[in-house]
């Protein structure tokens, strides 16, 4: 009998070591996803479960190589080209610790990195952003670029395809993704907008890839935005539930509970972000103009005037004009509103928008509700003077003390916008926040 009991405890014990050993090589990673974007590459690692993983920057050859202990590849995952001029190549190396991800490199480039547990629509993630590095010439052309816009007098509207690359927004159970709903809208308002010679458009977005926060918020500020359009599509729990929706900022709260819910949603992929604490300051900033001027009561009327034109659709109904906190248009010291133009969640909405003509009708009345809000409320002075907090690309060979010198600021003031010490190390390609009082 004792020989039968201790039989048994060794299986249970054979048994659990088994289990431990499955349990620790049942991590893995089911995929790996690029995208390419102006000023980045981002790399996913989707994961089966939480990992610990270790990067390691390499030269001779230059690269990137991250292990990842006790992890093995799922079928199908395969090393793959990217050839954007940031990596060159994804390889994966299958070794006995676990697995390895090594990213080929032209050249040494700064990255961030940072994992993600997982949400409704998405499992664990490691995720990489490798910047772009800049040439003077490329650096030169985008500043003037800028600035010849900015000359220009046009009204300048900034159009902000939501979502993006690993972020695909609100996903439809009839094949479509918010992401790409919204970009064709986007382009389709873009070229209605520039239809008007006094007009230009500015978009956060032009591809499938991802624009974090405060890019958004840079991309309007640099380009001295005169309005702000973030353009959405929305889903609910309640397939019933229909329609289009204007929001414009409430610092308060939500004008009912559809509208906090939303907010909540558009927010939770931003409140994820890893972005530099300066934007604190900067959001308390930007709330204390916002508070001192009629910004808010012009982008009430903005998105009345823009509710109000898209209301003319018999296919996809109104739900009327809004207010939520949402994170970026918190920050956006210009006339902003954000466009839910229908629920991916509901089955007659979906079938609307998977049509190129009700997209372009949806864009040309987002146009026309622009075009009448600026004949009631032209740009004023003291809307560029708020608007006028924009980047600069660093340059090779500048220094903060010559930054500060070419924008009329003084270093202490310079470094308070970045929140730098005078013995901050800049490089070429860097953005950096400057003010410029307009004439």
């Amino acid at each position: 009998m004792k020989n039968k009991r201790f039989i048994i405890l060794l299986l249970l014990i054979s048994c659990g070591a088994v289990s431990s050993v499955t349990s620790a090589s049942s991590l893995r990673v089911n995929r790996i996803r690029s995208w390419t974007a102006p000023d980045h590459t981002r790399v996913v690692l989707d994961m089966s479960g939480e990992s610990v993983y270790r990067v390691r920057v390499l030269d001779n050859p230059h690269r990137i190589a991250i292990d990842i202990p006790g992890s093995r590849f799922a079928s199908g995952v395969e090393p793959f080209t990217v050839g954007d001029g940031v990596i060159e190549r994804i390889r994966i190396n299958r070794l006995r610790s676990g697995g390895q991800v090594v990213f080929d490199l032209p050249r040494k480039t700064d990255y961030s990195d940072f994992a993600l547990k997982p949400n409704r629509s998405h499992p664990y993630r490691i995720v990489f952003d490798l910047k772009r590095n800049l040439s003077d010439r490329e650096v030169q052309v985008k500043r003037d670029r800028i600035e010849e816009i900015v000359s220009s007098g046009k009204k300048v509207v900034i159009i902000d395809p939501g979502h993006g690359g690993s972020d695909p927004g609100a996903c439809s159970r009839f094949g479509l993704q918010e992401k790409d709903v919204v970009l064709d809208i986007c382009f389709l308002l873009k070229r209605y907008i520039e239809k008007k010679p006094d007009y230009h458009a500015v978009m956060t977005r032009e591809g499938d890839y991802y624009v974090g926060r405060y890019r958004r918020i840079q991309i309007a500020r640099e380009h001295q935005g005169d309005c702000f359009v973030s353009v959405h599509a929305n889903r609910f729990d309640n397939y019933n539930v229909r329609g289009s929706e204007v929001y414009f900022l409430s610092l308060t709260g939500a004008s009912d509970e559809n509208a906090q819910r939303v907010a909540e949603r558009e927010n939770v992929l931003h409140d994820l972000e890893r972005e530099s604490r300066t934007l604190n300051n900067d959001v308390q900033r930007i709330l204390l103009d916002l508070t001192e001027t009629d910004i808010m009561e012009k982008s009430s009327r903005l998105a009345l005037y823009v509710n109000d034109e898209i209301s003319g659709s018999r296919n996809i109904p109104p739900r009327g004009v809004k207010q939520a906190n949402f994170v970026v248009l918190r920050s956006i010291s210009m006339p902003s509103i954000l466009v839910e133009t229908a629920y991916l969640s509901n089955a007659r909405d979906v079938r609307y928008l998977k049509k190129k003509d009700m997209r372009d009708w949806i864009a040309r009345n987002i146009a026309e509700g622009i075009f009448r809000y600026f004949e009631a409320y032209p740009p004023s002075a003291r809307d560029v003077a708020v608007s006028s907090y924009f980047s600069h690309t660093v340059c090779r060979g500048e220094t903060l003390w010559s930054i500060a010198e070419k924008y009329g600021l003084d270093l202490s003031s310079l470094c308070r916008l970045n929140d730098f010490s005078r013995n901050t190390t800049i490089y070429p390609g860097q953005e950096i926040r400057v003010y410029r009082e307009k004439n």
